[in-house]
């Protein structure tokens, strides 16, 4: 059985954000996150404007068909078809000042200035890429990366007794599909 590992540091999930341009990024690659890898750690080199989101506790990649069904009198169980997917991202991060706020609040010329709260609350459209088993180059030949572009939202940032770091969880409403891409 083969399973996606995400246990060591050269595997640990990779989520990268960028402002999503639809000339330049009319088809995602990796390279429109990041330059270079780090065999030995996985750590990314990012291109300019772009964050990683570290501090990840769980990520969930939704897929949801829409589905239309019938019914009729000559058959006995329901006909149906499909329809669109509801795409989004969603997960959960201690917040990094630098990351949510950004280097530069209210300036939103990239992500990486801007921040995730900026970029929410600003409705300005992000392209992520999703590394579910890290972004190691030639790991393994399933290795693969999850690209899409959409929209930060459900930002709730809460600290508690229990939790005394802040805490949010995040989603990305994904406008169209998810493009999956092997890593070279």
């Amino acid at each position: 059985m083969a399973y996606i590992n995400a246990t060591t540091q050269q595997n640990w999930v990779k989520l990268v954000l960028i402002k999503y341009d639809a000339t330049a990024h009319a088809t995602l690659t990796g390279s429109d996150f990041y330059s270079a890898v780090d065999a030995g750690t996985g750590a990314l080199t990012l291109v300019s404007g772009a964050i990683e989101l570290t501090g990840l506790q769980d990520v969930t990649i939704n897929n949801a068909n829409g589905s239309f069904r019938w019914k009729t009198l000559s058959q006995q169980g329901e006909s149906v078809i499909t329809t669109v997917s509801t795409n989004s991202l969603s997960g959960n991060f201690v917040l990094d000042p630098a990351l949510f706020f950004g280097t530069t609040p209210g300036t939103n010329t990239t992500i990486a200035t801007g921040g995730i709260f900026g970029y929410s609350n600003n409705r300005i459209q992000v392209a992520f890429m999703v590394a579910p088993s890290g972004a190691t180059i030639s790991q393994t030949p399933d290795n693969y990366l999850i690209m899409g572009n959409g929209f930060v939202s459900s930002l709730a940032p809460k600290v508690s007794a229990d939790s005394p770091v802040w805490v949010s969880p995040v989603t990305i409403e994904v406008n169209g599909d998810y493009t999956l891409a092997a890593i070279a």
